[in-house]
């Protein structure tokens, strides 16, 4: 037991020095009480954000994608990870939305709206979402928004009718 001990603190030592890739040796158990070295690579990886790097933005992790970038694909993650799909056991709202021939963003839009997901809603205005939208029952976003920030963000974006929020 001490053995695997020492050898892992060894592996995590090397772990935080800058070099890439160096060799550990760590100890793997053989057979009843005997050990033998195992040489492997241990990459350290450095990310930078905050302060001191990028932000989510411009590492392209959110906001990064355009209008015409948002898929079938990016509603129906949405609508799940909402929990549309287990509180509503079938995608029928979803498909609904999506063959009335609305841009999957706007189906979105709509769906954040309904749901006061403001970070959503901020992300996808700035994306291109438009914010006259009107959904299959004729509800804009700005009628399905109940949050004060939410119905703000959505009037400023309505004022500058290009759809980016402030």
């Amino acid at each position: 037991m001490q053995r695997i001990a020492l050898a892992s603190r060894a592996c995590a030592t090397v772990a935080r020095t800058v070099r890439p890739a160096r060799q550990c040796v760590a100890a793997r158990h053989i057979s009843g009480a005997r050990f033998a070295p195992v040489a492997r690579n241990v990459t350290a990886n450095f990310f930078k954000f905050g302060k001191n790097g990028f932000d989510s933005e411009a590492a392209g992790i959110v906001g990064s994608q355009g209008r015409d970038e948002y898929t079938y694909d990016d509603v129906e993650q949405y609508f799940n990870y909402m929990g549309f799909l287990a509180t509503e056991g079938t995608y029928d709202r979803m498909e609904a939305l999506l063959n009335s021939g609305l841009h999957p963003i706007d189906v979105i839009l709509l769906l954040a709206c309904s749901e006061n997901d403001t970070p959503k809603v901020q992300e996808i205005l700035k994306a291109g979402a438009d914010p006259t939208v009107k959904g299959i029952d004729g509800k804009q976003p700005l009628e399905l928004a109940a949050k004060p920030e939410l119905i703000r963000m959505i009037q400023e974006a309505l004022a500058s009718k290009s759809g980016v929020a402030a």
